[in-house]
């Protein structure tokens, strides 16, 4: 349930850490989105009022363009990557196969400098 709220109420943050989990809702979302979208895009008609179906395929590219890469940005910081590897984002084929490895590697535990020895 803490998945879910953060999910929720982490949309358009981009410190802290998110794990695997909070990334695949992310993901999962993101892939349904662009489903619609693909489907609202093969509708458009220049001629009808389905011109319209532009307006919001552009509306959800922008909804959830910020959001998927601040989990993105987020779930880098868990894995100790370097954050600016968000750029590869922005390149399409690549882009899938990145959000892919970021849904499946795990997290790295940082060191406990902490710990007794025995």
């Amino acid at each position: 349930m803490t998945h879910f709220k953060n999910a929720l109420f982490c949309l358009f943050c981009f410190s802290g850490k998110s794990g695997r989990i909070e990334f695949g809702i992310y993901f999962l979302i993101y892939s349904i989105l662009q489903f619609i979208m693909i489907d609202l895009y093969t509708d458009i008609n220049l001629d009808n009022e389905k011109i319209l179906n532009l307006f919001y395929v552009d509306l959800i590219l922008l909804l959830q363009f910020v959001p998927m890469q601040a989990v993105a940005t987020r779930r880098l910081r868990d894995l100790n990557l370097n954050t600016t590897l968000i750029i590869i984002n922005i390149i399409p084929v690549v882009s899938l196969l990145f959000k892919i490895y970021l849904s499946v590697a795990k997290s790295k535990s940082s060191p406990n400098f902490f710990k007794e020895e025995k």
